[in-house]
């Protein structure tokens, strides 16, 4: 017998109309996480965000191949078939040629994916989504590019906090400056200046091959400014081999190592948990309520995440840090689907 566990909420539990997270669950089939990047421009299409919109089409386009009983796809060709779908939006809201010279107007998501095929299971991941298998064999791509922004963002904090300012504006300053840039012109231009230069040497510090100008560089312009690393087969951003590049679903192409594919056999799996970073970690257990109780966890330690879970968002009372999911499988003994 199989066992399915999955979980889903936004940020704000009471606006659950905002989770930015989708899930696929199709029994004996497929199953996938989805996570639609935060949109920093505030705009709505259709009443929706572009993360909602990117996560929406991953899923209608996993649900399709899944369910159309057509050969498991190569990790290209199921991103080329996802970006056609994200084009498509692109074409009828009008806005193709806004998206293809500015990545950061586009519409992203990562996926986790899990594909029964014949005798196992094919595993996708483009992204931070991840995947752990029976319980111990973990499959996940971190992002190089975040802790750079994360570490400004926690320097910001502890100044804010310092200045006796308020939790709630610590947090909308921190991010703000995050946002704009540390050389953006503001009151807090002396500050951030000084958030910058630490957050530099720990970034270098713990990541010697990276150059101190480059992430000056990557803080002076912003987190509005992240898509500069965008990895694309069509255009050249620095993104294409840098350390710090990354490769979204977002309706253009992305070079091969941002795609990710792993097979296994059926007697190899026994159970298959796939999550969104909205966890900060990995559960202890694949059952929702240890995933549930790691973040309570997380929580306790860092709720501003500041320290050892630094992020680029924070909680909130009532608020997480961010979306998050999680699908849990319990295929028993022998990988039975």
């Amino acid at each position: 017998m199989t066992r399915i566990e999955a979980l889903t909420e936004a940020k704000d539990p009471a606006r659950p109309e905002t989770n930015e997270d989708r899930i696929v669950i199709l029994p004996g089939r497929a199953y996938a996480v989805i996570d639609g990047a935060t949109d920093k421009s505030g705009k709505r299409w259709d009443g929706l965000t572009g993360g909602q919109i990117a996560a929406a089409t991953v899923a209608e386009t996993v649900t399709a191949l899944a369910v159309s009983g057509e050969p498991a796809p190569s990790g290209r060709e199921l991103v080329g078939r996802i970006a056609g779908a994200i084009r498509a939006h692109y074409v009828r809201l009008g806005i193709e040629a806004e998206a293809e010279a500015d990545p950061l107007g586009r519409f992203s998501a990562t996926l986790a994916l899990a594909l029964a095929v014949p005798g196992g299971w094919r595993l996708y991941r483009i992204g931070d989504s991840g995947i752990r298998l029976n319980g111990t064999d973990t499959l996940i791509e971190e992002s190089a590019l975040d802790p750079v922004y994360s570490l400004f963002r926690a320097a910001l904090w502890r100044r804010f906090v310092a200045l006796g300012l308020p939790v709630d504006e610590v947090d909308r300053r921190s991010r703000l400056r995050l946002v704009e840039g540390a050389t953006h012109p503001s009151e807090d231009a002396a500050l951030a200046a000084e958030a910058r230069d630490e957050a530099i040497e720990r970034v270098v510090a713990r990541s010697p091959f990276l150059d101190a100008g480059e992430i000056r560089q990557i803080l002076d312009r912003g987190l509005t400014r992240q898509s500069d690393y965008r990895g694309d087969d069509g255009h050249i951003y620095r993104g294409r081999e840098h350390p710090l590049g990354y490769g979204p679903l977002d309706g253009w192409p992305i070079p091969d190592r941002f795609i990710h594919v792993d097979n296994r056999t059926a007697e190899a799996v026994r159970t298959v948990e796939l999550f969104t970073d909205g966890y900060y970690g990995i559960a202890s257990a694949p059952r929702v309520a240890d995933w549930e109780d790691w973040l309570e966890a997380v929580q306790r330690e860092d709720p501003h995440r500041v320290g050892r879970f630094a992020s680029t968002k924070g909680s909130a009372p009532g608020r997480n840090a961010d979306d998050r999911s999680v699908v849990i499988v319990d295929l028993g003994p022998g990988g039975r689907r």
